[in-house]
């Protein structure tokens, strides 16, 4: 046995040639003796011919005799091999793709079917039988399914126009209408939700309520409430002013002045203005418009009650120094300290403008309508005679004192003056403005504006807190009036306060009534 491609000599099961490293497969594989094609003819010649079966086709006579290729010469690469002629030398086999093929011989196409009806269905219709099929000239028939089908149609229609009425209608899509046609259905109105039975019969069982109110948010009104709260808070505990002298002197009282010796009811004016402007400001942080209202309220009521204490610290300043000018006959040297609590004091009345300011995003309606205009022009009214009362003099005192010193001799400080009128025009401008707002933010500018205005009132009215060591009096609104011998509050006080609380009630009454009524209709 030799290799096909060097001719070498291989044994039987060798996988690759030894000199040119070719692969032997189909060459020395082992294979089973196939019989030659002479014996098998022989053997189906004596056997006879077998007819076919009725599933297998019967042999094509035209068709070329099949070339035999043995298994063998196949994976051998030999040449196929005619009938009865001996096998070829392996040496000389010719490649697999040098090998012949059969050729395949298609096999005849199916005749057309014939789609038109028969003709006894045509009669009955009333129609005429199909036409012959034409011949084309080379035996085949030509359809006439198309001429069939138009027939046909034709014959419906009038099989169909028989039958029905006449009527004025085509043969379209469209639905005839008749005369009465109109009266099938009965008249209705432009509408036709009413016609149909409600699913839901229950809406008069249904509450509605409110929009929900938007959760807790931190809210600058608030951060700055609170830090002017601590200011007034610490203020009361800390030294205001100190004056020192080098020698004593007549008229000038030396020593450390804190807020409780400039005013026994003042500590607790902050306590209300702050507690009142922090608290505003954490409503507002919950979305109450009114909590806003309060919180710049507050502190507008914390930025009067500043400026009068800054004040009154300022008056034995400048008596102090008046002496000082004014004497020739001693010498001595004057020291005035103003201290952590004066700074304090200011600063509180600063953040109360900041946080009036800040309040002011939530000065709207919230949706809700406004309030009662009437009751909110009588409180504006009110909230006029009460900043007013302070300023009206008594006894010999004229109304040019509230902006000047009353005496040469002694020249009081404008920052006296100027923080009683800071205070009165901050109640006043709280109520006026509050009140003609006519919405919920303005019932809580006027609250928290006044808010410190009805402690010094209440506490100035009934001698709340008056040291009976020293004799010293709770000050009234705006330190009292000039001219008075006490500070129990003026008449026109005590009555522009009442009328303020009382229309303030009553406004706040109305606006709940409103809202509840207005809740009801969502």
């Amino acid at each position: 046995m030799d290799c096909h491609a060097c001719g070498a000599a291989v044994v039987e099961g060798q996988k690759f040639c030894q000199e040119c490293g070719k692969s032997l497969r189909g060459v020395t594989d082992t294979t089973e003796q196939f019989e030659h094609r002479d014996v098998v003819d022989a053997r189906e010649a004596a056997a006879g011919p077998s007819e076919p079966s009725a599933d297998e086709p019967a042999p094509d006579p035209s068709a070329d005799d099949v070339t035999v290729v043995l298994a063998r010469d196949v994976l051998a690469g030999a040449a196929p091999s005619a009938p009865g002629a001996p096998p070829a030398d392996e040496a000389t086999l010719p490649d697999l793709g040098d090998l012949p093929t059969r050729e395949i011989n298609p096999r005849e196409p199916l005749p057309d079917p014939t789609w038109a009806p028969a003709d006894a269905a045509l009669a009955d219709l009333g129609a005429a039988p199909p036409p012959a099929p034409l011949d084309d000239g080379a035996g085949q028939s030509v359809s006439t399914g198309d001429f069939v089908l138009d027939e046909l149609d034709d014959a419906l229609a009038a099989a169909g126009a028989a039958a029905a009425p006449a009527t004025e209608a085509h043969r379209t899509d469209e639905v005839p209408v008749t005369a009465d046609a109109t009266t099938v259905l009965p008249a209705t109105g432009p509408s036709t939700t009413d016609e149909f039975p409600a699913v839901f019969d229950g809406s008069g069982d249904v509450h509605h309520f409110p929009p929900a109110r938007e959760p807790f948010k931190l809210r600058l009104t608030f951060v700055l409430a609170f830090f002017g709260a601590v200011a007034t808070l610490m203020s009361s505990a800390a030294d205001v002013t100190d004056i020192r002298t080098s020698t004593p002197v007549d008229g000038i009282n030396i020593g450390i002045t804190r807020l409780s010796d400039i005013g026994v009811n003042l500590p607790i004016a902050g306590y209300v203005g702050g507690v009142v402007m922090a608290l505003g400001g954490l409503l507002a942080c919950y979305g109450f418009r009114w909590g806003a209202g309060i919180a710049g309220g507050g502190g507008l009521a914390v930025a009067g009650w500043a400026a009068l204490t800054i004040g009154l610290a300022e008056v034995p300043i400048a008596v102090a120094e008046s002496i000082t000018r004014t004497t020739t006959t001693q010498q001595f040297t004057l020291t005035v300290t103003r201290d952590l609590g004066f700074w304090l004091i200011i600063s509180a009345g600063a953040i109360g403008v900041l946080v009036f300011a800040a309040s002011l995003r939530l000065v709207g309606t919230g949706g809700h309508r406004s309030l009662n205009p009437w009751v909110a022009a009588v409180g504006a009214v009110s909230a006029l005679i009460l900043a007013a009362g302070p300023l009206i003099p008594e006894g010999g005192a004229s109304f040019e004192d509230n902006f000047r010193s009353p005496s040469a001799l002694i020249d009081l400080p404008t920052a006296y003056f100027g923080g009683r009128l800071a205070q009165v025009a901050l109640i006043g401008l709280a109520g006026v403005v509050g009140f003609l707002l006519v919405r919920a933010y303005g019932l809580g500018l006027v609250a928290g504006g006044i808010s410190v205005a009805v402690w010094m009132w209440l506490s100035a009215l009934l001698g709340i807190g008056e040291n009976l060591r020293t004799g010293d009096e709770p000050l009234g609104i705006s330190a009292g009036n000039f001219g008075a011998g006490d500070t129990i509050p003026h008449g026109v006080t005590t009555v522009g306060m009442v009328l303020t609380l009382l229309m303030l009630l009553i406004a706040a009454v109305l606006a709940t009534v409103q809202y509840r009524r207005d809740s009801q209709r969502y």
